[in-house]
Formats: structure tokens, sequence, C-alpha cells
């Protein structure tokens, strides 16, 4: 059992672990996206553009 399971609402740390979990949970939304990707969607819109200008 986690330690915030444990605890009930009227616990005085309640609101600490409250932050604590919900730090974790934010932490694991935060994977971006990797570089690779980035570069195959840049060439892509920049090959785009030179077409539509070249047509």
């Amino acid at each position: 059992m986690e330690k915030g399971s444990v605890m009930g609402c009227c616990s005085p740390n309640y609101r600490k672990i409250v932050n604590e979990d919900e730090d974790k949970v934010n932490e694991k939304g935060k994977e971006s996206i990797p570089l690779l990707a980035k570069m195959i969607c840049a060439v892509i819109i920049i090959g785009g553009l030179l077409i539509a200008f070249l047509i």
C-alpha cells in the first residue's frame, strides 16, 4: 500500500501527500517528442513549403 492510501482526508499530512502524488503523475506526463521525430517533421514541413512555392 502507498502511504497516501492509508491516511484519510483529516490527516495533517494529507495535502502534502496529495501534492507529492500529483507531482509524480505530472512528471510521467512530461514525455517530450524525440529529436529524430522533430527533425522528420521539420523536413516534411520544409519540403511541403518548397513544393508549394515551386508549383
